[in-house]
C-alpha cells in the first residue's frame, strides 16, 4: 500500500511538472493598430527651390472619405518640414461631382488622390492659403 501511495505521488509530481501545458508563459497577443489613414500619395519635386527636390505628401485621414481631412505636407531633402496644412477632403471634389451620390464622390476622390501629382496645377494646393480660392479641375 505504501508503494502504491508513493508511486501515485511521484506520478502526480511528474505530471504537474510536464512542459506540455505550462501556464507560466504569457500568451502572445496580437496588437491591432487602428489607423485612420484612408489614402496617401507622395512625390519628389523641386518646390521650395530649383536646386533640390522636396517631398510633397497628401494624406487623407478620418473615419469616412467624405468626412475626412487632407493634410498637405512638404519636407525638404534634409527631412525638415517646410509647410503643413490641412483642408477638408471634399474641397478636392471636382465640381461636376458635387451633386453625385456618395459612392461616385468617393470614387472620384480616390482617383484624385491617386493621380494628384500628375497635374502641375494641383501643386497650387501646397501654397499657403491658396486652397481657399482654388477649385479642383480634372
Amino acid at each position: 500500500m505504501n508503494h502504491k501511495l508513493i508511486l501515485i505521488v511521484i506520478a502526480a509530481f511528474f505530471i504537474s511538472c510536464s512542459n506540455d501545458k505550462k501556464t507560466t508563459e504569457l500568451p502572445k497577443q496580437a496588437a491591432k493598430i487602428k489607423s485612420d489613414v484612408l489614402l496617401s500619395n507622395t512625390t519628389r519635386k523641386p518646390f521650395s527651390s530649383t536646386i533640390s527636390e522636396d517631398t510633397l505628401t497628401i494624406l487623407v485621414t478620418g473615419t469616412t472619405l467624405l468626412e475626412s481631412k487632407t493634410t498637405l505636407k512638404i519636407t525638404n531633402n534634409k527631412g525638415e518640414e517646410i509647410a503643413c496644412d490641412t483642408i477638408a477632403t471634399i474641397k478636392l471634389l471636382h465640381p461636376d461631382y458635387r451633386s453625385a451620390n456618395s459612392s461616385l464622390k468617393e470614387v472620384q476622390l480616390r482617383e484624385t488622390i491617386h493621380t494628384f501629382f500628375d497635374k502641375e496645377t494641383n501643386l497650387d494646393f501646397f501654397k499657403k492659403d491658396s486652397y481657399a480660392t482654388l477649385q479642383f479641375e480634372n
